[in-house]
């Protein structure tokens, strides 16, 4: 049986929770984590580090032996089997959960995932913005707020695109700098090519024909 002796599973939190009667704000203030942290990770959107994953191993297992019962250790093993069994068709991305397409590669998945992590964490900053108004002969924003709020958007419409690519339906390609835009979809594939997601747009289509063509 493979276990986690020193660590904590969302599984495992899940039935820590319903075991124990433990709510996320009991948790949090357990261990000394965040909220948001102890949710999203029972919520398998979030991974903790090994120092966060010890602090709350060390408090759900105080917890059980309060109450005289043991630690719910997981079988992984059922999952290791089915990995092995379908020969590396599948492939395993911890952070977000999004069904890739055949063709991505491994490499190409987690430089995306990431990309998509660490926009998702600018944009809880941002969200914690106080909220501003342009003030006494301002516009309806102030300058800041307007940012803020075009950075929202920008991040967000970063992440969608980063999600279709995953799943193999993109609709931005790689364009030459010097190209003139005929459509919006030009536009937007010219514009992206200034963004982190620069080096992992697809090519265009007329790049592969001549690739295939050579």
């Amino acid at each position: 049986m493979t276990t986690t002796k020193n660590g904590v599973t969302p599984e495992q939190l899940r039935q820590a929770a319903k075991d124990l009667n433990l709510t996320v704000s009991a948790v949090a203030e357990g261990t000394g984590l965040s909220k948001a942290y102890i949710s999203e990770f029972r919520n398998e959107t979030r991974n903790l580090s090994n120092t966060q994953q010890s602090q709350l191993r060390a408090y759900l297992n105080e917890q059980y032996e309060t109450r005289g019962l043991e630690f719910p250790e997981v079988d992984n093993k059922s999952l290791e089997n089915l990995t092995e069994g379908l020969a590396g068709m599948i492939q395993q991305i911890k952070r977000p959960a999004i069904m890739l397409s055949d063709d991505i590669p491994k490499a190409q998945a987690d430089k995306l995932t990431d990309l998509i992590e660490a926009n998702r964490l600018k944009l809880t900053d941002i969200l914690s913005n106080d909220f501003q108004t342009g003030g006494f002969l301002g516009g309806d924003f102030s300058d800041a707020t307007d940012d803020a709020i075009r950075q929202v958007f920008a991040l967000a419409g970063l992440n969608y695109i980063a999600i279709l690519m995953l799943q193999g339906r993109n609709i931005v390609r790689q364009v030459p700098a010097d190209a003139t835009p005929k459509t919006i979809g030009d536009w937007l594939s010219g514009y992206l090519a200034q963004s982190p997601l620069a080096d992992l747009l697809p090519e265009s289509e007329s790049t592969e024909k001549a690739s295939e063509e050579a």
